[in-house]
């Protein structure tokens, strides 16, 4: 084991040399390039002007190129121009004439303004392209000659400038390089730092002063950068790097002067240059894809129904927004119960909501913001109204979605990933009432299970009864509708196999809950009675159910008894 240890080193420790010796090789020849261009780079004369060059070395294979401007009257001014090598474009190098004057014309990829410019050592801005001033033709094509040559080089060593290896040391890096950024009227104080409590969360403190004095605080996930958004940003001599959220989401947590704003889908980081949001740029675009995994890790597992309802309750808080507070609970049953309080100084409101988790669209549970609210938003299958309301104790009509309210993005994204294992793992454990004994249990639960219902002022008194004692084929369903003017009795009578067992489905009107039943192709064959007077033949009615779960388990029976009598 020993061995094999030492042997493991060896060989790291071995290419760990092989690529620092590359990288210094690869500086050299960069190094003699600029040494060859310094000297090629002269004095210009022309009849009007003295162009005094200076090169100067910055690191790695950024270069500044400068010129003092001198007119035959003696007024002068000196023009500088800072830029990375691998950022020109070879094909854009070129020599023209300019009346008296002969230049190598220099742009950076993709018009990209990625070349610093001062005047009289004063920054100006950033441009896309700079003019190299030459003695004559030949000094011109040695010029081009030489860029040509140094940026494949220059582009080697950007690629290999920095070496970090896993999740850790990138954060340390972020956390060393987002420093202060100063211009010639702003001045930004950064710092970043990482939260220990969850899993790639970082917080972004700014303080920038100028014209004014203000502290900016954000607060994100780097799990939730768009990668394909960091990118430069650039206003007058100001640089830097712009990222924004997935899909635009709201999710950064965002205050100013210790006063909370809404969430924002966006960030401006300061540098003092092109090279600093390079850097910057670099690591962000290594470290998003790796927050990802170290988010994925961070979930607990969740072996039982049990223990994620238990971490959607726990994870279900008490929130207050401005004066308004959100007194938010969960039960930990597959049969939910969700009761929000809404407390203000005008009023108190209790919501509440029964439901399924199995009757949850767990396709798009997703979390989102309004204003300052983060909230997830539950949503039945379908869209089918199947939650029960209660409004201050009063029974509301059926509804088929609510927002569970959030603290942050790392709440929201806790209580998303338990409410999807909540519903995964109720969905598993799901056991329904209906025998799995055969026909003749399923038909004699169902004609037990036939109940009277009374909705508000209304009573359903039902029964179902095979017509023929012993055969499982046909059956009579009666339903007798009794409300302050009367009652009035309704008889169906047809085939279990005439029912188009894909159409049992729930049927929701209000404040009531039926199982809706068709006929196959809709056709007009059940007989029908109504005060024992005999109606047209119909192709549908109803059961009236109490609760979602005996409409649930009716259309079970009924769903089974109806393909076992088809044969299926």
């Amino acid at each position: 084991m020993y061995r094999a240890k030492q042997s493991i080193i060896s060989t790291l420790s071995f290419i760990f040399c092989l690529i620092f010796s590359n990288l210094h090789a690869q500086q050299q020849e960069f190094n003699n390039l600029f040494d060859a261009l310094d000297v090629a780079i002269g004095d210009v004369e022309t009849s009007k002007y003295k162009y005094e060059s200076e090169l100067l070395f910055v690191n790695n294979s950024v270069i500044q190129y400068s010129y003092t401007k001198t007119s035959t009257k003696g007024s002068a001014n000196t023009y500088a121009y800072e830029l990375n090598i691998a950022d020109i474009d070879p094909y854009t190098v070129r020599e023209s004439t300019e009346r008296d004057l002969i230049v190598v014309n220099v742009k950076i990829k993709n018009s990209q303004k990625l070349i610093k410019t001062f005047q009289d050592q004063e920054v100006k801005s950033y441009t896309e392209e700079l003019q190299i001033v030459a003695a004559n033709i030949d000094n011109a094509r040695k010029i081009r000659e030489i860029l040509e040559q140094a940026i494949p080089i220059a582009e080697e060593l950007m690629l290999n400038k920095l070496s970090l290896n896993n999740y850790e040391e990138m954060l340390s890096w972020l956390e060393s390089n987002v420093k202060d950024a100063n211009y010639s009227d702003e001045a930004y104080a950064q710092s970043l730092q990482q939260d220990a409590k969850y899993a790639g969360k970082v917080k972004l403190t700014v303080v920038e002063t100028g014209k004014s004095s203000k502290q900016l605080e954000y607060s994100f996930n780097l799990a939730d950068i768009n990668i394909n958004t960091v990118r430069f940003d650039i206003s007058g001599s100001e640089f830097g790097l712009e990222f924004e959220t997935k899909r635009k989401h709201n999710l950064i947590k965002y205050s100013q002067d210790g006063v909370s704003k809404p969430f924002i889908n966006d960030i401006v980081i300061k540098t003092n240059n092109v090279e600093e949001a390079r850097d910057l740029q670099t690591v962000l675009t290594l470290i998003i894809p790796e927050a990802e995994k170290q988010v994925e890790l961070s979930f607990p597992e969740f072996s039982t129904a049990e223990d994620a309802l238990s971490a959607v309750s726990s994870g279900t808080l008490a929130l207050t927004y401005g004066g308004d507070t959100y007194e938010q609970s969960f039960n930990a049953d597959c049969l939910a119960e969700y009761v929000i309080t809404e407390i203000s100084e005008s009023k108190s409101e209790k919501k509440q909501h029964n439901f399924n988790w199995i009757d949850i669209n767990d396709k798009v549970i997703d979390y989102d913001i309004s204003g300052s609210k983060m909230f997830i938003e539950l949503i039945t299958n379908k869209k089918q109204k199947l939650m029960k309301v209660l409004d201050n104790g009063e029974l509301d009509p059926y509804d088929e979605s609510f927002k569970l309210y959030c603290e942050d993005a790392e709440n929201a994204r806790r209580l998303k990933y338990a409410i999807k294992k909540s519903i995964e793992l109720c969905r598993a454990n799901y056991m329904p009432l209906v025998p799995n004994d055969g026909l003749e249990a399923k038909v004699k639960w169902l004609t037990e299970s036939v109940k009277d219902v009374r909705e508000g002022g209304d009573t359903f008194s039902q029964s179902l009864e095979l017509v023929n004692a012993g055969k499982y084929d046909k059956f009579k369903f009666t339903k007798i509708e009794i409300d302050e003017k009367g009652s009035t009795e309704l008889v169906y009578e047809m085939n279990f196999a005439d029912l188009n067992e894909r159409n049992i489905d729930f049927e929701v009107s209000s404040r009531s809950i039926s199982v809706k039943l068709e006929t196959n192709f809709k056709e007009k064959i059940i007989k029908y009675y109504k005060d024992g007077e005999i109606q047209n033949y119909e192709d549908e009615f109803s059961i009236h159910a109490n609760n979602v779960e005996e409409s649930r388990n009716l259309i079970k029976a009924l769903v089974d008894i109806v393909t076992l009598t088809k044969g299926k």
